[in-house]
């Protein structure tokens, strides 16, 4: 389970704020992840602890006033912007490629996009993975090397 708190460096956006779509100026997450055994079973020590961690975010949230910044806070870097634009179009590009080879392509992509999905699926449920290609590979010339022999 993650215990998240957001806190915001000059004020708390409103309700209009979001619907128009003003971004606040800064925003801060503090994360911590809960191992699930440290989580009563009883109701009655699950409501305890609870509001325990609500007192605890409470302290984290007034601390976060005074101070400006949770504690142990890491900054995070300027996010280049050469970087995102090659991203986005290199991500917009193979979108419309595939889009493309998807609706106006030969029969064989649309079988092989229908078997990908369906390995993804597969894979996905039940947990599995293929060996990579370089893995049969080698195992194919260890195998002949082994019969050469």
């Amino acid at each position: 389970m993650y215990d998240v708190t957001i806190a915001y460096k000059n004020q708390c956006p409103s309700f209009l704020d979001n619907v128009f779509g003003v971004d606040p100026s800064e925003v801060h997450m503090h994360v911590r992840r809960i191992p699930v055994k440290e989580i009563p079973a009883s109701e009655t020590k699950a409501s305890s602890w609870l509001i325990n961690k609500f007192q605890m975010k409470d302290q984290l949230l007034s601390d976060f006033k005074i101070h400006g910044h949770f504690p142990h806070q890491q900054n995070e870097n300027e996010i280049s912007t050469f970087k995102s634009l090659l991203s986005f179009t290199v991500i917009l590009s193979f979108t419309a490629m595939f889009i493309y080879f998807t609706f106006f392509s030969v029969v064989w992509f649309k079988v092989y996009v229908g078997l990908s999905c369906a390995y993804l699926a597969l894979a996905t449920r039940f947990n599995f993975q293929l060996m990579p290609l370089s893995n049969y590979v080698h195992a194919l010339y260890n195998t002949n090397k082994q019969n050469s022999e």
